[in-house]
């Protein structure tokens, strides 16, 4: 069991009733504050409002997609600092997990993995010490480096379903340019290609396997 010393709410943001029943068994605090969130606006509004001490999600739910929630959480991190975010997550995809690691503030854990994993990663993400439990270090087999704002505009103009030449022609740069960059996001992903498409149709889902 988790005896954590937070002043106040733990939020959640989990699409699966069991997991966030046995989250409420397993997670005992201080105080009775726990709230479950379903859509990533009802979740800005919440940190906005300062309230949760310690925030836990997964990276998908029902009613959003996966590529909105992973860039909301690498952009929650910078606008909300002081909150210790705890992703705890089925996602198994290589690049999105090297997408999270290049944040050290985020801890990471494997839904498959013992529970005792989560309640390390709850005290560890307080230190933001970027823990990640045995799994998902096993799964970062390559040490990523964060996409540039014009890396990830490439990202999610291909995850929307644009090829490079058309990218290119939208942007108006060339398509050996365009091409750079997505060779840019693979290395710095490490994925060949078959990796990286599997990423794209990833992102584009609520539900990935």
């Amino acid at each position: 069991m988790v005896k954590a010393d937070f002043a106040d709410a733990l939020l959640f943001f989990e699409p699966s009733y069991l997991v966030r029943r046995g989250m409420e068994a397993f997670l005992i605090t201080r105080t009775n504050g726990r709230h479950f969130i379903d859509t990533l606006r009802e979740l800005e509004e919440a940190l906005k409002e300062g309230k949760p001490r310690v925030l836990i999600m997964e990276l998908y739910h029902q009613r959003e997609y996966l590529y909105d929630v992973l860039r909301f959480i690498l952009t929650a991190k910078n606008v909300w600092p002081e909150i210790p975010l705890v992703i705890f997550t089925a996602v198994e995809h290589p690049g999105i997990l090297a997408l999270l690691a290049t944040d050290a503030r985020i801890a990471i854990v494997a839904k498959k993995e013992p529970l005792h994993c989560l309640s390390d990663a709850i005290a560890a993400a307080g230190e933001f010490s970027g823990y990640r439990s045995p799994h998902i270090r096993a799964r970062l087999v390559h040490s990523a480096a964060a996409l540039s704002a014009t890396e990830w505009r490439v990202l999610a103009m291909m995850v929307a379903g644009a090829s490079p030449r058309s990218i290119a022609n939208v942007t108006r740069r060339s398509y050996k340019t365009i091409s750079s960059h997505k060779l840019n996001i693979m290395r710095k992903l490490g994925l060949n290609q078959a990796g990286f498409m599997r990423l794209i149709h990833t992102l584009r889902t609520r539900y990935p396997s």
